[in-house]
Protein backbone atom coordinates (compact mmCIF):
# COMPACT_ATOMS: atom_id res chain seq x y z
CA UNK A 1 0.00 0.00 0.00
CA UNK A 2 1.35 3.28 -1.27
CA UNK A 3 0.83 7.04 0.26
CA UNK A 4 1.90 10.46 -0.95
CA UNK A 5 0.36 12.92 1.28
CA UNK A 6 -3.22 14.17 0.58
CA UNK A 7 -5.13 16.67 -1.15
CA UNK A 8 -2.84 19.46 -1.48
CA UNK A 9 -0.25 17.99 0.70
CA UNK A 10 2.62 17.06 -1.39
CA UNK A 11 5.52 18.74 -1.99
CA UNK A 12 8.99 19.10 -4.33
CA UNK A 13 10.02 17.75 -0.96
CA UNK A 14 7.74 14.80 0.11
CA UNK A 15 9.10 11.21 0.45
CA UNK A 16 7.41 8.60 -0.50
CA UNK A 17 5.63 5.83 1.83
CA UNK A 18 4.56 2.27 1.60
CA UNK A 19 3.15 -0.28 4.39
CA UNK A 20 3.67 -3.75 3.54
CA UNK A 21 1.99 -6.42 5.50
CA UNK A 22 4.28 -9.32 6.29
CA UNK A 23 3.89 -13.28 7.90
CA UNK A 24 6.10 -14.08 11.06
CA UNK A 25 6.97 -12.04 14.51
CA UNK A 26 9.10 -9.15 13.32
CA UNK A 27 8.75 -5.38 11.85
CA UNK A 28 10.99 -3.30 10.10
CA UNK A 29 11.57 -0.21 8.16
CA UNK A 30 13.88 0.41 5.35
CA UNK A 31 14.13 3.62 3.38
CA UNK A 32 15.85 3.92 -0.39
CA UNK A 33 16.47 6.61 -2.79
CA UNK A 34 14.75 5.66 -6.20
CA UNK A 35 15.12 8.46 -9.32
CA UNK A 36 16.39 11.20 -6.50
CA UNK A 37 12.98 10.26 -4.69
CA UNK A 38 13.15 9.43 -0.87
CA UNK A 39 11.24 6.02 -0.31
CA UNK A 40 9.85 4.61 3.12
CA UNK A 41 8.86 1.32 3.84
CA UNK A 42 6.87 -0.32 6.60
CA UNK A 43 7.04 -3.78 6.96
CA UNK A 44 4.35 -5.25 10.00
CA UNK A 45 2.88 -8.05 10.51
CA UNK A 46 -0.74 -7.51 10.46
CA UNK A 47 -1.28 -8.15 14.07
CA UNK A 48 1.18 -4.70 15.07
CA UNK A 49 -1.16 -2.92 12.63
CA UNK A 50 -3.75 -3.59 14.58
CA UNK A 51 -2.15 -2.75 17.30
CA UNK A 52 -1.24 0.39 16.21
CA UNK A 53 -4.81 1.15 15.23
CA UNK A 54 -5.42 0.42 19.24
CA UNK A 55 -2.62 2.97 20.16
CA UNK A 56 -4.44 5.33 17.90
CA UNK A 57 -1.29 6.03 16.02
CA UNK A 58 -2.22 8.50 13.62
CA UNK A 59 0.23 8.34 11.13
CA UNK A 60 -0.87 4.29 10.64
CA UNK A 61 -4.37 5.09 10.59
CA UNK A 62 -4.09 7.94 8.02
CA UNK A 63 -1.85 5.56 5.91
CA UNK A 64 -3.97 2.69 5.46
CA UNK A 65 -7.62 5.29 5.90
CA UNK A 66 -6.13 7.02 2.41
CA UNK A 67 -3.63 4.97 1.09
CA UNK A 68 -3.98 2.89 -1.86
CA UNK A 69 -3.70 -1.08 -2.41
CA UNK A 70 -0.70 -1.49 -4.81
CA UNK A 71 -1.30 -5.50 -4.22
CA UNK A 72 -4.62 -6.01 -3.33
CA UNK A 73 -5.37 -8.42 -0.24
CA UNK A 74 -8.05 -9.80 1.85
CA UNK A 75 -6.04 -8.73 5.04
CA UNK A 76 -5.18 -5.41 3.43
CA UNK A 77 -8.74 -4.76 2.43
CA UNK A 78 -9.59 -5.44 6.28
CA UNK A 79 -7.24 -3.44 7.50
CA UNK A 80 -7.88 -0.28 4.97
CA UNK A 81 -11.91 -0.50 6.11
CA UNK A 82 -10.73 -0.71 9.83
CA UNK A 83 -8.69 2.34 9.22
CA UNK A 84 -11.33 4.41 7.60
CA UNK A 85 -13.69 4.22 10.50
CA UNK A 86 -11.46 5.01 13.05
CA UNK A 87 -10.52 7.93 11.28
CA UNK A 88 -14.13 8.97 10.66
CA UNK A 89 -14.73 8.32 14.36
CA UNK A 90 -12.26 10.46 15.97
CA UNK A 91 -9.43 9.94 18.53
CA UNK A 92 -10.54 9.94 22.28
CA UNK A 93 -10.56 13.30 23.74
CA UNK A 94 -7.84 13.33 26.31
CA UNK A 95 -8.43 16.26 28.98
CA UNK A 96 -5.84 18.38 30.09
CA UNK A 97 -4.20 16.63 33.18
CA UNK A 98 -3.69 19.39 36.11
CA UNK A 99 0.05 18.78 35.72
CA UNK A 100 0.10 19.48 32.27
CA UNK A 101 -1.50 22.50 32.84
CA UNK A 102 1.09 23.63 35.27
CA UNK A 103 3.97 23.06 32.94
CA UNK A 104 2.50 24.73 30.21
CA UNK A 105 1.61 27.97 32.84
CA UNK A 106 5.31 27.35 34.32
CA UNK A 107 6.63 27.44 30.49
CA UNK A 108 4.81 30.54 30.09
CA UNK A 109 6.20 32.70 33.05
CA UNK A 110 9.60 31.23 31.90
CA UNK A 111 9.15 32.83 28.69
CA UNK A 112 7.82 36.28 30.48
CA UNK A 113 11.32 36.38 32.34
CA UNK A 114 13.25 36.13 28.92
CA UNK A 115 11.00 38.34 26.77
CA UNK A 116 13.45 40.78 26.02
CA UNK A 117 16.12 38.52 25.16
CA UNK A 118 16.54 36.54 21.65
CA UNK A 119 15.86 33.35 23.21
CA UNK A 120 12.56 34.29 23.46
CA UNK A 121 11.12 33.25 19.87
CA UNK A 122 12.42 30.23 20.20
CA UNK A 123 11.24 29.25 24.07
CA UNK A 124 7.78 31.01 22.98
CA UNK A 125 7.23 28.81 19.86
CA UNK A 126 8.42 25.14 21.62
CA UNK A 127 5.68 26.42 24.12
CA UNK A 128 3.04 26.55 21.32
CA UNK A 129 4.11 23.69 20.03
CA UNK A 130 3.23 21.52 22.84
CA UNK A 131 0.19 23.42 23.37
CA UNK A 132 -0.90 22.74 19.81
CA UNK A 133 -0.21 19.16 20.10
CA UNK A 134 -2.57 19.22 23.66
CA UNK A 135 -5.02 21.00 21.42
CA UNK A 136 -5.54 18.12 19.12
CA UNK A 137 -5.75 15.83 22.03
CA UNK A 138 -8.24 17.86 24.71
CA UNK A 139 -10.16 18.26 20.98
CA UNK A 140 -9.87 14.65 19.90
CA UNK A 141 -8.73 15.38 16.66
CA UNK A 142 -6.16 13.65 14.40
CA UNK A 143 -2.87 14.77 15.06
CA UNK A 144 -1.23 16.08 11.42
CA UNK A 145 2.27 17.29 10.56
CA UNK A 146 3.21 20.46 11.81
CA UNK A 147 3.30 22.26 8.87
CA UNK A 148 -0.21 21.33 7.87
CA UNK A 149 -1.33 22.97 11.42
CA UNK A 150 -2.90 26.48 9.89
CA UNK A 151 -4.53 24.57 7.48
CA UNK A 152 -6.27 22.01 9.11
CA UNK A 153 -6.69 24.19 12.41
CA UNK A 154 -8.40 26.65 9.99
CA UNK A 155 -11.27 23.95 9.24
CA UNK A 156 -11.25 22.30 13.05
CA UNK A 157 -11.17 25.79 14.52
CA UNK A 158 -10.66 29.04 12.58
CA UNK A 159 -10.06 31.10 16.44
CA UNK A 160 -7.13 28.61 17.27
CA UNK A 161 -5.72 29.02 13.91
CA UNK A 162 -5.94 32.41 14.05
CA UNK A 163 -3.93 32.49 17.69
CA UNK A 164 -1.34 30.27 16.60
CA UNK A 165 -0.70 32.62 13.28
CA UNK A 166 -0.20 35.81 15.99
CA UNK A 167 2.45 33.74 17.69
CA UNK A 168 4.03 32.44 14.24
CA UNK A 169 4.46 35.99 12.96
CA UNK A 170 5.10 38.25 16.02
CA UNK A 171 7.69 40.69 14.77
CA UNK A 172 8.02 41.98 18.52
CA UNK A 173 8.61 39.88 21.12
CA UNK A 174 5.98 41.58 23.52
CA UNK A 175 3.20 40.88 21.13
CA UNK A 176 4.59 37.37 20.64
CA UNK A 177 4.02 37.05 24.46
CA UNK A 178 0.23 37.86 24.63
CA UNK A 179 0.04 36.21 21.48
CA UNK A 180 1.20 32.88 23.39
CA UNK A 181 -0.55 33.38 26.55
CA UNK A 182 -4.15 33.95 24.40
CA UNK A 183 -3.06 30.78 23.05
CA UNK A 184 -2.43 29.01 26.45
CA UNK A 185 -5.53 30.38 27.75
CA UNK A 186 -7.52 28.45 25.72
CA UNK A 187 -6.18 25.54 27.41
CA UNK A 188 -5.67 25.84 30.98
CA UNK A 189 -8.57 28.78 30.97
CA UNK A 190 -6.27 31.34 33.40
CA UNK A 191 -2.15 31.29 34.17
CA UNK A 192 -3.10 31.34 37.87
CA UNK A 193 -1.31 28.76 39.34
CA UNK A 194 -3.10 25.87 41.73
CA UNK A 195 -2.50 23.76 44.53
CA UNK A 196 -1.48 19.89 42.91
CA UNK A 197 0.47 17.54 43.19
CA UNK A 198 1.57 13.80 41.94
CA UNK A 199 0.17 10.66 43.73
CA UNK A 200 3.16 8.84 46.04
CA UNK A 201 5.40 6.48 44.07
CA UNK A 202 6.98 3.82 45.45
CA UNK A 203 11.06 4.10 44.64
CA UNK A 204 12.47 1.13 43.42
Amino acid sequence: MVRLGGAGEATPYSDLDFHALVTGDVRWRRNVVVDGVPVEVFHNPVRKVRAMFAAEDAATITMYAQGRAVLPHPDLDALMAEAQALSAAGPVPRPLSEAQRFNLIEEVMDCRGVVQQPTHALLALAVASRAVDRLYAVNGWWEVKRERWPADLAVKNPEVAQELNAVLVASEPDSRQAALETLITRLTGDLAYRDGGSEPQAVP
